[in-house]
């Protein structure tokens, strides 16, 4: 049997790790924090865990919505997702992943770049009707 990415990085428990050290990075960044707002962390951490998880080979047990239908009511920049990217990168090196596999990893979430970035509030919309549109000021 052929070993998934997901398995050949330690599974689930690599994924959560990775996930708590990321989190704790976003949610007391200056300027990301701002896009967290009202939302539960535990939420969040077993949310991109499960979506993760299936993307790399593992169990698919992932119900929400895709990257950017999840995203649209976000005004995400280029230079917020290359910030978040980069605590990504800090995250993946204090949780030990090794080096080939965090740029596996880095470069699986590049692909996500195109689908998230917005370079004008106007792309955005709420998820459902009543939801608005979060744009966060550079502090």
């Amino acid at each position: 049997m052929t070993k998934t990415f997901f398995d050949e990085i330690g599974g689930r428990p690599c994924l959560e790790k990775v996930h708590v050290l990321l989190y704790d990075k976003l949610l007391s960044h200056p300027w990301l924090k701002g896009f967290f707002a009202g939302n539960n962390r535990w939420h969040l951490e077993i949310q991109q865990t499960d979506f993760v998880q299936g993307i790399f080979g593992g169990t698919n047990v992932y119900g929400g919505r895709f990257p950017k239908d999840a995203h649209v009511h976000l005004f995400i920049t280029e230079e917020v997702f290359m910030i978040r990217h980069q605590l990504l990168e800090q995250s993946l090196t204090e949780a030990g992943i090794r080096q080939d596999h965090k740029e596996q990893w880095l470069e699986f979430d590049m692909g996500f770049k195109k689908a998230l970035v917005k370079t004008s509030v106007s792309e955005c919309k709420g998820r459902y009707k009543m939801e608005p549109v979060i744009s966060v000021p550079k502090p």
